[in-house]
């Protein structure tokens, strides 16, 4: 009976491996510290450095690990990856826009035109911004938890976002 159950396991087991065989996934998260690191600076012996302290602290190998074991099988079973970027064409008004996600905001153009804009958050300040024909033009900084200051030309509002949130929730 137990010489029964071990080949009953054994079968199930690679009939599971063949089911799942070429499920490689995308390894999203190591390519993204990958593309990190080849753009951090403009020196490429400085990117060299960062690479190797990189590998030594070991973050490439536990990106690679993370990707193996969870997030390329959830890109597996989901069939999205969850460090895939926004890259999407939508219509509006005046045409179709393509919208992709750069490291820190979105790249937007009108398809068919020279039209094209950059909406881009900065950590340190906590500040969207719109970059178009090379005039940068603040939108909205985050000033703390609840609050966040809105920019219309030169004139700006504050508000806050916790009463806002509270008041669209009751609606």
């Amino acid at each position: 009976m137990k010489k029964i159950r071990v080949s009953i396991a054994t079968l199930l087991a690679g009939a599971g491996m063949m089911l799942m065989s070429s499920c490689i996934g995308s390894f999203g998260l190591f390519n993204k510290v990958l593309s990190w690191n080849q753009t951090a600076t403009n020196d490429k012996w400085i990117n060299e450095v960062i690479f190797v302290c990189l590998s030594i602290v070991p973050v490439y190998e536990l990106s690679w690990f993370l990707d193996a074991v969870l997030f390329n099988s959830l890109e597996f079973w989901t069939g999205e990856s969850p460090w895939a970027g926004v890259d999407v064409t939508v219509k509006g008004e005046k045409g179709e826009y393509h919208v992709k996600s750069t490291g820190n905001g979105y790249h937007v153009e009108l398809l068919g035109s020279a039209a094209s804009a950059d909406f881009l958050f900065d950590e340190a300040s906590k500040t969207w911004t719109m970059s178009e024909n090379g005039k940068s033009t603040k939108l909205v900084q985050f000033v703390d938890g609840d609050n966040a200051k809105f920019y219309f030309g030169a004139s700006e509002m504050t508000v806050n976002m916790a009463n806002t949130l509270n008041l669209l929730a009751i609606r």
